[in-house]
């Protein structure tokens, strides 16, 4: 064998493991993406709760809450401790626990819970887009032409 097609044939055999390097960094970044998502959404609901059982109207609970987590990010605004609020009044843990929500961006869900009427359509909507992988937009787009109804 000569040295060029020496050559090439290592460089043919790198390109493959190049390939196959660059598709297992894909899958396992997929993969940690939706680990760290299912944990947010199980914090988010998990803040809800403690809300919840302390909230009262008027006395600016969540107000004050969101001014106290500022260190931790723009996820904490008043209107997003709202929606962990709601998302927790709408399942109680064991219920949540066995939906797919926590494999559903935060942001897709937090539509979905704002636009359901309720909690049958927001399960139906939520089982859906993790069966089909909608994106935001589309959920956006089911529920504007009444898919669930």
């Amino acid at each position: 064998m000569t040295k060029t097609k020496e050559i090439t044939i290592i460089e043919k055999e790198y390109f493959d493991d190049l390939q196959r390097i660059k598709d297992a960094i894909r899958t396992n970044q997929n993969k940690a993406i939706v680990v760290v998502n299912s944990a947010m959404i199980m914090t988010y609901y998990e803040i809800g709760t403690i809300i919840n059982q302390r909230k009262v109207w008027g006395n600016k609970y969540i107000e004050r809450l969101s001014n106290d987590l500022k260190d931790y990010g723009k996820g904490y605004s008043i209107t997003n401790l709202k929606y962990m609020s709601r998302l927790a009044s709408e399942f109680n843990p064991f219920e949540f626990s066995q939906q797919p929500a926590t494999q559903i961006p935060w942001y897709t869900l937090c539509e979905i819970i704002i636009k359901s009427k309720s909690n049958e359509e927001m399960l139906w909507y939520i089982k859906e887009t993790h069966k089909n992988g909608w994106s935001r937009s589309m959920v956006l787009n089911q529920i504007a032409m009444k898919a669930y109804e």
